[in-house]
């Protein structure tokens, strides 16, 4: 029997109609030519010849009775691959403003609980002549790296396309009757206090650590862990429609800047994300004193996992948003995410979580989510953050999908109730495509926050010392062409 895990599980619960739990990415394919007419059927081929290449995409969830314990994984006997697999345009002429709030509409838009939690999208109209690739999946289902993982599995190196492996029979996943339902959250419920007596040591070596972190003389703090992240416009309740803007900044470009003070490209984005951020709140006299507090998640996959589970934890960094310089708030990140990165994996590291299985933990954790959905309490609840900040390494290698090859691959995250705002990072090859998504209520110009991104970008490099490196163009030309870049 295949049943989530607390952790994949929980996505579920906390799904509202106002909290879609769904991640997603755009990408920009340049089409293989000759094949513009029929390329839409041709890809919906492509794609029903592969699904069972990746179990859960023809697999639905079927819940435990009475909420006992957490959903199991069924074969789902009506799969349709035209359900799955759509296409939509965008209005004339077809800007990059009008594709993302094509984008932020499919967005919003929960998937079918009673199918399979994907589905797909080919974006037409665009006036560069190229298609957008729109491909939603419940978080239930995958974290970042696993979206990779599906990348690898459904893309190929080169324009032909690769042999399709045979299915494997044994890989089908069957219908659990409801007495056999029962029996295993019975016995899975009554196993639980043996498996949460074998993690009271790590969950005591782990409240050891963190005690000396943050009394002990020599400990080095909680970092931003210990701190309380100020009230902001992002810290609320989250409505049901979705602002969408992306955008890219060259790999190159962040290494150069972050390399002389040892940080890493990762730790630049975050300082492009606090100077926006700066830029975005001081504009409406909204930036407040103490400095903001941003959530990363991070994979705690071993080296080769490509399983479809989510295996993530969060660490805390401060983005310094109360000091001026760029690039000594870009060190002070730098400082604060190391801490965090120690923090996050020494609180990891108690692990047991992942059996955990309570009768009525479902049924009660999706009652507290629509009390919180009702009520909007994300407007008075504290949070312990106030944005997330993501970053998913891509294909370092160009790849194709159906022999068309892939330009772009913009992530869209999940805006949730007390953080509304979300700036994910995603790689492919040299370039570092980002996209922020964020409620319509609490980020109605999400474009521009990213332009404050790129301006905040070239006021880093020019504080940095460096030559600037203009963004790259978000809808790039054709490889036949020479590429172009667009001025921030």
């Amino acid at each position: 029997m295949d049943k989530l895990k607390i952790l994949d599980a929980s996505f579920l619960y906390a799904e509202t109609a106002n909290t879609p739990m769904h991640v997603a990415a755009v990408q920009l394919f340049e089409l293989p030519k000759g094949r513009e007419d029929n390329f839409f059927e041709s890809l919906r081929g492509y794609i029903a010849d592969r699904v069972h290449l990746i179990p859960f995409m023809t697999r639905r969830l079927k819940p435990t009775p009475l909420g006992m314990d957490h959903p199991v994984w069924v074969r789902d006997e009506r799969f349709d691959i035209s359900y799955h697999v759509q296409r939509t345009r965008v209005p004339s002429p077809g800007t990059q403003s009008q594709l993302e709030q094509t984008v932020a509409r499919l967005h919003e838009t929960p998937l079918d609980r009673s199918r399979p939690l994907w589905q797909y999208w080919l974006i037409e109209g665009l006036e560069s002549g190229h298609v957008a690739w729109y491909t939603k999946y419940h978080h239930a289902c995958i974290d970042g790296m696993a979206g990779q993982a599906i990348i690898d599995i459904l893309f190929a190196d080169s324009p032909e396309l690769p042999p399709v492996p045979a299915p494997d029979p044994s890989a089908d996943a069957k219908d659990p009757g409801m007495l056999s339902l029962l029996w295993d959250a019975t016995r899975n419920a009554s196993t639980q206090p043996v498996r949460t007596v074998r993690g009271l040591p790590g969950l005591a070596r782990t409240a050891w650590s963190l005690g000396k972190r943050a009394f002990g003389r020599d400990g080095e703090g909680l970092g931003a862990l210990g701190q309380r992240a100020p009230k902001t416009r992002f810290n609320v309740a989250v409505g049901p429609y979705r602002s969408f803007a992306y955008g890219s900044l060259s790999l190159a470009g962040l290494k150069a800047v972050g390399k002389p003070h040892g940080c890493k490209a990762n730790d630049v984005f975050m300082a492009v994300c606090a100077g926006a951020l700066v830029r975005y709140l001081r504009e409406r006299g909204e930036l407040p004193e103490k400095p903001l507090i941003a959530g990363a998640p991070v994979s705690m996959r071993q080296p080769g996992d490509t399983s479809m589970s989510n295996q993530v934890t969060m660490l805390l960094t401060s983005l310094s948003t109360h000091i001026d310089d760029p690039v000594e708030r870009m060190c002070a990140i730098r400082d604060s995410a190391n801490v965090g990165k120690a923090v996050a994996a020494e609180m990891s590291a108690a692990g047991g979580l992942d059996s955990l299985s309570i009768p009525g933990l479902p049924a009660a954790f999706r009652g507290v989510m629509a009390m919180a959905d009702r009520f909007r309490l994300g407007d008075f609840i504290p949070m312990p953050i106030n944005v997330v900040i993501s970053n998913v390494a891509g294909p370092r290698r160009p790849v194709y999908l159906n022999g068309a090859r892939m330009l772009t691959h913009y992530p869209v995250s999940i805006a949730a109730h007390g953080t509304a705002l979300n700036m994910t990072l995603q790689s492919y090859q040299d370039r570092m495509d980002f996209a922020i998504t964020s409620c319509l209520d609490a980020v109605p110009d999400a474009d521009l926050l990213r332009d404050a991104m790129f301006e905040a970008w070239e006021e880093l490099q020019v504080a940095a010392g460096v030559e600037p490196v203009a963004p790259l163009e978000s809808d790039p030309m054709p490889v036949t062409e020479s590429p172009v870049i667009r001025a921030a």
